[in-house]
C-alpha cells in the first residue's frame, strides 16, 4: 500500500485543482492506498463547514466525502488564522488543524507527494 500526500494551496474558486485532488484521491483510495490531503494558504477556505449546502456540490462537501472514504485531511492553522478562520469551529467534521512542521513530517512519511498551487499568485 502506497502513501499519497496531496498538498493544496489553491482557493475553492480554482476548481480545476480541487477537482484533480478529489478525483486522484478517490482513485488512490479505491486502489487501497492511504491518502492524506494537506491544505495551506487559500486552500483552507475549501473546508469551511458553512460551504456544505444541501442542494449544491462544493469543495467542502467533496472533501467531506473523501474524509468519509478514509482520507486524512489536515490544514495549516496559521494560514487559517491569517484568513480569519477558527479551525475548531469553522472546519468540516474530520478536518484537523496542523502546521508547516507537521507537513514536513508528513512529507517524510509518504511515498508520493503532489502539490497543487494557485498559478503563481
Amino acid at each position: 500500500m502506497a502513501r499519497l500526500l496531496l498538498i493544496l494551496f489553491s482557493p475553492p474558486t480554482e476548481a480545476q485543482n480541487i477537482d484533480t485532488v478529489c478525483e486522484l484521491s478517490k482513485a488512490a483510495i479505491a486502489a487501497n492506498h492511504e491518502v492524506t490531503i494537506f491544505l495551506d494558504a487559500d486552500a483552507t477556505h475549501s473546508i469551511l463547514a458553512r460551504q456544505i449546502l444541501p442542494d449544491k456540490i462544493t469543495s467542502a462537501s467533496r472533501i467531506a466525502e473523501l474524509i468519509g472514504m478514509g482520507a486524512q485531511v489536515l490544514a495549516c492553522r496559521e494560514s487559517a488564522r491569517i484568513r480569519g478562520i477558527d479551525t475548531k469551529r469553522d472546519f468540516i467534521n474530520g478536518a484537523v488543524e496542523s502546521s508547516l512542521g507537521g507537513l514536513a513530517e508528513l512529507m517524510e512519511q509518504h511515498d508520493r507527494i503532489v502539490a497543487f498551487g494557485s498559478g503563481g499568485k
